[in-house]
Order: structure tokens, then sequence, then C-alpha cells
């Protein structure tokens, strides 16, 4: 568990996987509760503001804010066993969230009063609309709203230390999401399902456990970004 999803459970995290077999056995496979498990751990870093600002506030930024619709539709996918479509919305998630952050932020610098923000947001939102991923990134930085080099620092925390923080990066913001997956293969690390007799099915679950690990990394990536940009600084 530690290796594949990055934290080790605690005892009330046993008894909840215990529950989980017991009653829900037949229509959940162990590893399915697993990933549960995992995107639940995930998102707890994210709930201690909630009970620093206050629940209504977390709420409303929660359901307002593009990021975290998108977030929330990741670890859908992820709970589902969709580890790519968790990696592809993270990148829309983050894509989103720098889009309408800058808006906020260059729009507060324009309106000259508060009745007319959503206005002058909603138009600065299409004049964004064409940036891609990278660009957000660079005007994000320029605009001090999060450093170019803390998206870095966040992605360098991966567990794939072999490769430089910097490429990682470079592929995600491309969305070049065969590259990660086949990064984490060639490491030839943990890709064999001991007593596996069936070669297509032990191909199937290394197949799945490896985007699984890739996946969970970004999720973990996404959710300090959105903290950044929303949660961290109020």
């Amino acid at each position: 568990m530690k290796y594949h999803y990055g934290f080790t459970p605690k005892d009330d995290d046993i008894n909840w996987i215990d529950r989980m077999l017991r009653n829900n056995y037949a229509a959940l496979h162990d590893q399915q509760i697993i990933r549960e498990l995992a995107a639940k751990n995930v998102s707890n870093d994210l709930l201690k503001h909630r009970d620093r600002i206050g629940s209504i506030e977390f709420e409303r930024i929660w359901l307002e804010k593009t990021i975290f619709k998108y977030l929330t539709f990741a670890s859908m996918c992820f709970r589902v066993g969709i580890p790519a479509g968790t990696i592809s919305l993270c990148r829309t998630a983050i894509e989103s969230g720098l889009r309408e952050r800058l808006a906020e932020e260059l729009a507060r610098k324009e309106a000259t009063n508060v009745p007319k923000l959503p206005e002058a947001t909603w138009n600065k939102l299409k004049e964004l609309k064409d940036k891609r991923l990278a660009q957000l990134i660079e005007k994000a930085d320029q605009e001090g709203i999060i450093k170019k080099e803390k998206i870095e620092e966040i992605f360098q925390e991966f567990k794939f230390r072999d490769q430089s923080s910097r490429k990682i990066l470079d592929k995600f913001i491309h969305g070049d999401i065969l590259w990660m997956v086949n990064f984490v293969r060639d490491r030839e690390e943990d890709t064999r399902v001991i007593g596996e007799e069936n070669k297509l099915q032990e191909y199937k679950i290394i197949s799945d456990r490896i985007t699984n690990q890739i996946s969970i990394e970004v999720l973990k990536a996404t959710y300090k970004i959105a903290e950044i940009l929303y949660y961290k600084n109020i």
C-alpha cells in the first residue's frame, strides 16, 4: 500500500477495508476498495482547511471553482479503475483552474467596483480561452499566483526520482500520457505477479498496477496545486 499509493493505512483504515470486504464483496473487488481508500487519503490534506476557514466557505469554493469539478471527476475515475482518465482529467483540472484563477486576479486589477467583477472575470476568461497549459503556467507565475518552480517542485515529489521533474512535467503539460505510463513500465520494478499462469491476465494486472501508480501521483499533485490556488492564502 505504501509503495503503490503513497500512504500507510491507519487502524481505522484497516477496519474500513474490512467492513467494505464483508459488506460489499459481491459487488466490489478488493482493488476497488483499496482505490477508494487511496483516493480518500489523497484529499485529506485539503480537508484541514475546512476547520480553518469554516465549512460554508470551504464548500462554496469547492462547488464554485472549476478545478474542483474536474478533480471530483478525476477522483471518480481513479475509484472505478480508469487511471488514464484520472491523468487526463487532472491535466484539464490544472489548466482550467489556472485559467479561472488568472481571470479572477486580472479582473480584480481592472474592475473599478465589486458589482462589475463577475462581468470583468468573464471577459478575462474569454481572453484566456485559447491559452494552453504551458502558457497559463507562465502567466500565473508572472502574476504571482503560483510560481512555475513550485509546480515543478510538486511534480518532483513523484516517487519516480530517477527522471528529472522537468521532463515529467513537460510530458504532463503536453498531454503525453502514453510516455508517462511507459516510463513507469520501463523501470521494471514490481512488474511480475507471482504465481500468475495466464500471461494475458498477468499483463493486464501489471498494466493496471502501473497506471494506478502514476495516476495517484498525478492526483496528489493536482490536489496540491488546487490547494495553493484557492485555500492556502485565505
